[in-house]
């Protein structure tokens, strides 16, 4: 096919899918330019294309790949989801490509089948792209989980004192500190960020080089065997020719399995960020104990209310992430004997997911320093729900527990100032009970509880029969 009719046939293809709004994705556009460099790098070296052709090729390859996101779209304006697997988009890069080395380099009657696409195939240029564009953005995903993380992290040392109420069914529950559910996000996101890094290695082995069906038919035996090391020196990560070149086009369960890390992703981004729509509610008629930062106006009528934007955003993101997982899923097991035509689709789906992963995650690491803790609220958290009420397990039954709690409830005061009040404990002794430290211990102190149990059962008992009593008397 002429030059010509390789234009004429990319602009059809633009007309023929116009489905959606979404364009082929940058990124992609740029990888499939860097298999063409080394596919154009090997095919010279080994004499197949004429050095002149060879080196306008690879210089096309990078001006192509250093333009900007606009410039890519403007270039190659398809449709994410077109048919023929992805042949559209190959040709339309070829014919770029021939038309840079004419225009820019004064490289002319270069033909987009019988040199840019020399030895290949759309069936192993595109995959192979996919996978190096997963592997780069996970890189960047990977790198905002860090960050995130480390801002977890520092929450979790600064708050560390902050006592509070925990909720289990969203119903108070014992004594937590605000510190340690800054933990529990930090230890998930740290879980992410290992999982990114692990995903890298399922989409490491490409099939360049089995151009159609995975034999490497049109292909001579040489650069089968050698292009993989050109494309190696272009890219800056590991990466090798597949074992079986055959099963490699036709199956996309490693691609499902390195974008597992984003469904993990998603759900512990939903849930920070619930969590942290829930610990600001109210402010003042709900939990409350984290204030917002004021970063929009909440209402076009309510002046002076503030929303949780962010996390609101952020859920949505994970929501579509979670969606796009099992859009992921059917898609690849729709793969058909030697090939799955349906790569424009999970090419874009599995894009839109990192995309939205990795500036999610950088918007909560950006987000989450700007939250106050309302240590007050904290505090009086823990009063009204007589949470602190655990302390006094090792020394009485539960169901005096309980007792004892709801009488403070009732006194409007804590368990330790009920029990101080009325004489029962000691300040000092009341100070280690309902201390912070023991409060959120692993674990009591078996050494204290001894030596209060020695020192306050019998006056704790007959604390918990006098109330008894009144209660009973009334």
């Amino acid at each position: 096919m002429s030059t010509a009719g390789t234009a004429s046939e990319s602009a059809r293809a633009v007309a023929l899918y116009a489905l959606s709004p979404y364009r082929v994705a940058p990124p992609l556009l740029r990888n499939v330019a860097r298999v063409k460099q080394a596919a154009a790098a090997c095919n010279g070296e080994l004499g197949y294309l004429e050095s002149a052709a060879a080196a306008a090729l690879q210089r096309g390859c990078r001006a192509f790949a250093a333009l900007e996101d606009d410039q890519l779209s403007a270039a190659i304006p398809l449709d994410a989801y077109a048919g023929g697997a992805g042949t559209s988009i190959n040709m339309a890069v070829n014919q770029w490509l021939v038309d840079y080395c004419d225009r820019e380099q004064g490289v002319p009657d270069l033909d987009p089948h019988a040199h840019a696409n020399l030895h290949q195939s759309t069936n192993d240029v595109m995959p192979t792209a996919l996978r190096l564009t997963m592997h780069d953005m996970l890189v960047e995903l990977e790198a905002s989980c860090e960050q995130l993380q480390g801002v977890l992290q520092n929450g979790e040392e600064r708050y560390d004192a902050v006592l509070k109420p925990a909720r289990t069914q969203l119903r108070e529950a014992l004594v937590t500190t605000l510190g340690r559910e800054f933990a529990t996000w930090a230890h998930a996101i740290g879980r992410d960020r290992w999982r990114c890094f692990k995903a890298r290695e399922r989409i490491r082995e490409v099939n360049l080089g089995g151009t159609a069906i995975g034999s490497g038919a049109g292909a001579p035996r040489r650069y089968v065997l050698t292009v993989i090391r050109h494309l190696q020196q272009i890219v800056d990560h590991p990466i090798s020719r597949a074992e079986h070149l055959t099963e490699a086009t036709s199956n996309y369960d490693q691609v499902v399995e390195a974008a597992d890390a984003l469904r993990c992703v998603a759900v512990d981004l939903r849930r920070i960020a619930q969590d942290l729509r829930l610990l600001s509610s109210g402010p003042r008629t709900a939990i409350g104990e984290l204030t917002l930062p004021a970063l929009l106006p909440g209402s076009s009528i309510m002046a002076g209310k503030v929303n949780p934007v962010i996390p609101e955003a952020v859920i949505q993101s994970a929501e579509r992430i979670l969606a796009n997982d099992g859009l992921l899923t059917r898609l690849a097991s729709m793969s058909e004997l030697e090939l799955n035509a349906f790569f424009p689709a999970i090419a874009h789906t599995v894009y839109e997911s990192l995309y939205l992963a990795d500036h999610a995650v950088r918007a909560l690491a950006q987000y989450v320093p700007q939250l106050v803790p309302d240590s007050e609220r904290c505090s009086s958290g823990v009063t009204a729900s007589f949470s602190d009420v655990v302390a006094l397990l090792p020394l009485l039954p539960y169901d005096q527990c309980a007792l004892l709690g709801s009488e403070a409830v009732g006194r409007g005061v804590s368990v330790r100032e009920l029990l101080e009040q009325a004489g029962v404990i000691a300040p000092e002794d009341g100070q280690a009970i309902f201390a912070a430290g023991n409060l959120t211990a692993l674990g009591y102190d078996e050494a204290l509880y001894d030596r209060l149990r020695a020192s306050y059962t019998a006056s704790l008992h007959a604390f918990v029969t006098r109330i008894e009593a009144e209660a009973a008397g009334q």
